[in-house]
């Protein structure tokens, strides 16, 4: 079946924010009140009390009488409602180890969607460091890198990044309004749209569940339903996918994906920040893309720049395409409900072993 035929219109609302009206926006950075910070504090004590790790922590350990609801708001404005991303401020991570860190984030996480598996190992908290690989090379993931990786979103509804250490020189984070490349891609090029709802297949890199195939079926980069505009877009699988089949990119295919990088880069559809320790970043995936130039680490061990990242699904965030997510019909399972751990398959919706 063919796609839809993309939208005539440009779209406008809070989902098709400029940089400009960002950087006027105080609400873009928010400080987290008093007594949230005290209810991390509290869960902190009870985390060292109880000898809780990340692999045995529970949602039953953030009761967050305050800063519960606070992070349920949020999901919903900006992130679903509004502009679609944001940055909070005043988590208590000085005080705490590593893992103490990340149990807090998780716990923060778990009043805001379902923390999902973010590779084959089940990993359900992220680490994103330098682990001295080539994103060049097949199966290799961005988050293991120093590379510059352009905009690009992740498999989940939210990705959230909590930052440990910053680099030495570099690290930027970034995001980019998707509905406002939409409307760029719209005014100056439209030929490009048709291929850009068509979508492209993906490269599982190595991380495909029993009932997949190593290279998924077309997936779009831009797709509406109920009249929502949402996107999903990472170009080094998609390409890598293209030298797994042995299958060239079209002159019309190299064309599209490179104005939408080019779009999606465009300053005027962008927003920069440096994430500081104690810094966190929401993502919702649907609306904007996210990015990082490449980076220097310090030498000494210990201080390399190190991220902490959540992926979570949140029912209801949004209406969407059966084909943006991958949603397999048969198990149940689409990219919101995050990787497979090895040996662990799908059956009517829930996890079990093979």
């Amino acid at each position: 079946m063919s796609p839809p035929a993309p939208p005539s219109r440009p779209f406008t609302g809070p989902h098709a924010w400029s940089r400009a009206t960002i950087e006027a926006d105080p609400s873009v950075v928010a400080v987290l009140p008093s007594a949230a910070v005290a209810d991390l504090e509290a869960a902190l004590a009870h985390l060292r009390t109880a000898g809780r790790t990340i692999d045995t922590v529970a949602p039953a350990d953030f009761a967050f009488p305050t800063l519960g609801p606070w992070l349920r708001r949020y999901v919903r404005d900006p992130l679903a409602e509004g502009r679609g991303f944001g940055m909070i401020r005043g988590v208590p991570i000085a005080r705490c180890s590593d893992e103490e860190a990340g149990m807090l984030f998780w716990g923060m996480g778990t009043h805001m969607g379902l923390p999902v598996s973010q590779n084959a190992h089940g990993h359900r908290l992220g680490h994103v460091y330098d682990q001295g690989l080539d994103y060049e090379t097949l199966n290799v993931r961005g988050y293991q890198t120093r590379h510059r990786l352009n905009y690009h979103t992740d498999s989940s509804d939210l990705v959230g990044l909590m930052c440990l250490r910053k680099a030495r020189a570099g690290g930027l984070s970034a995001v980019s309004c998707a509905h406002s490349v939409f409307n760029t891609l719209l005014e100056e090029c439209p030929e490009h749209l048709p291929i850009l709802f068509r979508g492209f297949e993906y490269d599982r890199r190595g991380e495909a569940a029993p009932f997949q195939a190593e290279i998924s079926a077309p997936r779009p980069v831009f797709s509406v339903r109920e009249g929502a505009l949402s996107v999903g877009y990472v170009r080094q699988p998609i390409k890598t996918a293209r030298i797994k089949t042995g299958v060239s990119f079209t002159d019309a295919e190299r064309a599209a994906l490179d104005a939408f990088d080019q779009a999606a880069a465009r300053v005027e559809n962008t927003f920069a920040a440096m994430l500081e320790p104690g810094d966190v970043q929401f993502c919702n995936n649907h609306l904007v893309l996210h990015s990082r130039t490449a980076y220097e680490d310090w030498p000494e061990p210990g201080r390399e720049r190190h991220m902490l990242r959540l992926w979570l699904k949140v029912d209801g965030i949004r209406p969407l395409d059966d084909a943006l997510i991958d949603l397999d019909p048969a198990t149940g399972w689409s990219r919101r409900e995050g990787i497979l751990p090895r040996g662990m398959t799908m059956t009517d919706g829930r996890l079990v072993p093979v």
